[in-house]
């Protein structure tokens, strides 16, 4: 009870109830016999308060401003005097009074109520309301962010019929999603600190208040989904509120690939779409193996529909007019007159391309430094016209849907008829009804490798009798993989040059650039792509070997003095004497040839055509690759593979003589190239998109475990390319895309650099009467010419129009048949 002796001001401010502070605590203060400090606030602008506020606050500074601190010592003391004599206190004064409420010494006040002063250092500091005022803090901190997280929840709920579309889960991105939580809760974002961090927080906070505000939940759990984390991962971070449980994710699947395949369906009633599909083998591993329960390779197959927005919608007209063209084309077959009369028409874009491809080789050297040259910006420099280049940006990216993967191999023709039943339902062809519809009024495009387009069209050619054309598939096209022939290609190129380590082939090249494994030819693995890459390289050592001859330099630095239109003629004349069939036939006519200077000319010739195929196929220029067919058909006719000349020739006849003009456009523009971002130099064929499918199948989102089956599997695929965009939007998001998805490529010159010393030593582009090759295997024959001569031979020709030419059914006899389901899952 307190001293009923003592003032109410002292009883009021007396230090004796509250804890102690000890004075080396109080150190701050210099001096022991410092007084009180005086309260001087800042000065705090009006325009900001209310009116009211405005005058609490006048008032209390006009009373301020008569008293000094004696006179406010004195006032204080009179008051609590007063208050003691009515019987209340400063609390009950406070509780009945709101002028503090206005006045700009509340924060101050409350202040010194947390942390009162003292006299001086050797007093102990009062403790003051520290405890009370922090509860009071807590609870109004607390209240305020239980707000703000009521009004943000709702903005970061992701309804379930929105979680299956990739539009959907990507369009709110995080930037955008951080704004709004600073927006509508600033007071919890300013007590944390890092963007995403804060981010992840608010969400996981909020998604602990309501599990309907799960949108990063949700995207998480798709992503970790299929970047690996296993079951007991997706638990713990599920515990924590950071992603949606792991059968969520598992069970999101199959609605994913319901809503993909329902998009794909949409679209395919608005825009013409492409189909491929290639051979694809999966391991099923199990942990306990019975007679039942056994790991195996499974085989299957995987197909994806192309679709291109910017592709007009074929003519309802375009079913019956192939039908009608196919019957005249198939009696007037090409003939070798016809095929060189196309080449001899063809042949001047791509020498103009081939010229400019060497003039690149000079530009882009170390040497010449083109950034310092002096007609670095001349029109002359610039690149010939595209023949016919398909238009690039986002609206005209090509769309993807991947059906789902079956267990049908490849391996006959019958396994390929059923993959045909198979596809037709996945793409809503089940009935009897709907495959009417497609074979009276559709063209539908195949596209594969080589193996499955020969299989389709001798499926194609069986069926010639069948009773309707559904069943014929009348109203089919098909059209190889350019990968594939590109592919093709390089290797009738290894086999050509390959040589010894003796010569100055591609086996010394491998050799000397210790390029391993490419010694034999090869289908599968890295073969393709190390292969392309020295390909490029020794043409490139070549050329700019053959620049220091065409020109008459020691240096390729000697070139910067000559002008853009001197180093344009210097190029076509590289290529008309080192580098053409017209230099080969002036060196032949010469006494003594010089054996491996004339070879050196047949590979520039080559592998310029090789280099130009390449770039057109890579900038869109299908024009270009089409100009390209004929000297295609040399290159496999002479190097005998048969079945990619006879692929050629298939291409040859129906862009000349068996499909209406419309569909030749539709082919060439949307049945060879796709592509996914709309870029400039980022087109491919459409069977390596294929193929680049067919990994993310196996590796990229490959699922593991005991379970996975077929049956799955083919629910999931089709979910794969939403799977992709989020991922690949997460990525950005957090800023790790660019983490394995792109490799320093090490630089070439210093293997171009080794190589061409190579052939400067050995005196290989100097003329030399008489020279002849190491060994007989160095010598590499003419395959260009051995083409074009057996094409000429008349039983060339007629065994591939053989094996194709037979009269078609017109019947349109249409039985009832069992279909099986609509939607083929």
């Amino acid at each position: 009870m307190a001293d009923p002796s003592t003032t109410y001001y002292e009883r009021e401010f007396s230090d004796d109830e509250v804890s102690q502070v000890s004075s080396e605590e109080a150190s701050d203060i210099e001096s022991e016999q410092e007084s009180i400090p005086s309260f001087k606030p800042t000065a705090v602008s009006l325009d900001s308060q209310t009116m009211e506020d405005n005058m609490f606050r006048s008032a209390t500074a006009a009373k301020r401003d008569k008293l000094d601190d004696k006179g406010i010592l004195e006032a204080v003391r009179k008051t609590c005097e007063t208050m003691d004599r009515e019987g209340i206190n400063l609390p009950i004064l406070l509780d009945a009074r709101t002028s503090l409420l206005h006045s700009k010494e509340l924060p101050t006040v409350l202040e010194r109520w947390e942390k009162p002063p003292r006299a001086s250092s050797g007093i102990v500091r009062p403790a003051g309301a520290s405890k009370m005022l922090k509860k009071f803090a807590l609870k109004v901190t607390i209240n305020t962010i239980n707000e703000e997280l009521q009004v943000l929840g709702p903005k970061l709920h992701l309804p379930a019929e929105d979680h299956v579309k990739a539009s959907h889960l990507t369009e709110q991105t995080i930037g955008g999603l951080t704004e709004k939580m600073k927006e509508d809760a600033p007071v919890l974002w300013g007590l944390l600190e890092q963007a995403l961090i804060i981010f992840a927080i608010i969400s996981m906070i909020t998604y602990s208040r309501s599990h309907n505000s799960n949108r990063l939940q949700k995207l998480l759990a798709i992503y970790f989904k299929f970047r690996g984390v296993s079951a007991k991962g997706f638990d713990t971070l599920h515990a924590i509120g950071l992603t949606m449980s792991h059968k969520w994710a598992c069970d999101v699947v199959e609605a994913l690939s319901t809503e993909a395949r329902n998009e794909m369906l949409a679209k395919m009633e608005t825009f013409p779409w492409v189909c491929s599909y290639d051979n694809v083998n999966i391991p099923f591993r199990v942990f306990s193996q019975r007679l039942d329960n056994q790991s195996e390779l499974g085989q299957g197959t995987a197909a994806t529909v192309y679709i291109k927005r910017n592709a007009e919608k074929l003519s309802e007209f375009l079913n019956q007019r192939l039908k009608e063209k196919r019957a005249e084309g198939i009696k007037k077959p090409l003939t070798a007159r016809d095929i060189i009369k196309i080449d001899n028409e063809c042949f001047p874009r791509v020498e103009e391309q081939m010229k400019y491809v060497v003039l690149r080789m000079l530009l882009d050297s170390p040497e010449f430094n083109l950034q310092s040259y002096k007609d670095k910006d001349s029109d002359a420099l610039k690149a010939p016209a595209p023949v016919d280049e398909l238009p690039t940006g986002l609206d005209h990216r090509t769309l993807q849907y991947l059906l789902g993967t079956v267990n049908i191999a490849e391996a006959s023709y019958d396994d390929h008829d059923r993959l045909l039943g198979e596809w037709y339902k996945q793409l809503g062809f089940g009935t009897l009804a709907h495959q009417m519809a497609l074979a009276k009024s559709k063209i539908v495009t195949w596209v594969g490798d080589q193996l499955t387009v020969d299989r389709l069209r001798h499926l194609f050619t069986f069926r010639a009798q069948d009773d309707n054309s559904f069943d014929r598939l009348d109203f089919s096209a098909f059209v190889f993989g350019w990968l594939h022939l590109q592919m093709a290609f390089a290797n009738s190129l290894h086999k050509q040059y390959l040589g010894t380590s003796k010569g100055r082939g591609l086996a010394q090249a491998f050799e000397l650039l210790n390029k391993k494994g490419l010694f034999t030819a090869r289908t599968q693995g890295p073969f393709h792509h190390d292969l392309d890459e020295v390909l490029k390289h020794v043409g490139i050592a070549h050329i700019r070997e053959d620049w220091l001859e065409i020109a008459g330099v020691s240096k390729l630095e000697d070139l910067r003095s000559r002008s853009a239109q001197e180093l344009c003629l210097l190029a076509s004349k590289l290529v008309e004497i080192y580098a053409s069939s017209d230099g080969i036939d002036a060196m032949d006519a010469t006494n003594q040839q010089d054996e491996p200077q004339r070879q050196v000319v047949m590979w520039n010739r080559d592998i310029l055509q090789y280099i130009v195929l390449d770039n057109a196929i890579r900038n869109g220029d299908v024009g270009l690759m089409e100009k390209l067919l004929p000297t295609l058909l040399f290159q496999f006719l002479g190097g005998g593979n048969g079945k990619y000349a006879n692929e050629v020739l298939e291409l040859l006849q129906g862009l000349h003589r068996e499909w209406p003009a419309e569909l030749c456009t539709f082919v060439r523009h949307h049945c060879w190239l796709v592509n996914s971002t709309g870029a400039p130099g980022k087109w491919c064929p459409i069977d390596k998109a294929q193929e680049m499918n067919i990994k993310d199948i196996k590796v990229t989102y490959r699922s593991e475990g005991p379970n996975i089956k077929w049956d799955y599997l083919k629910k999931l695929h089709p979910a794969i390319p939403t799977i992709r965009i989020v991922t690949e939007f997460i990525e950005q998001q957090f800023g790790t895309l660019v983490r394995g998805k792109r490799h320093t490529i090490p630089s070439a010159e210093k293997d171009i650099q080794k190589l061409r010393k190579s052939y400067a030593d050995s005196e290989l582009h100097k003329v030399k009467k008489g020279r002849k090759h190491a060994t007989a295997k160095d010598k590499a024959k003419d395959v260009t010419l051995e083409g074009n001569l057996r094409l000429q031979k008349r039983q060339t020709l007629e065994k591939w129009n053989m094996g194709r030419a037979f009269e078609r059914s017109v019947d349109k006899s249409w039985a009832e048949s069992d279909s099986g389901s609509e939607d083929g899952f």
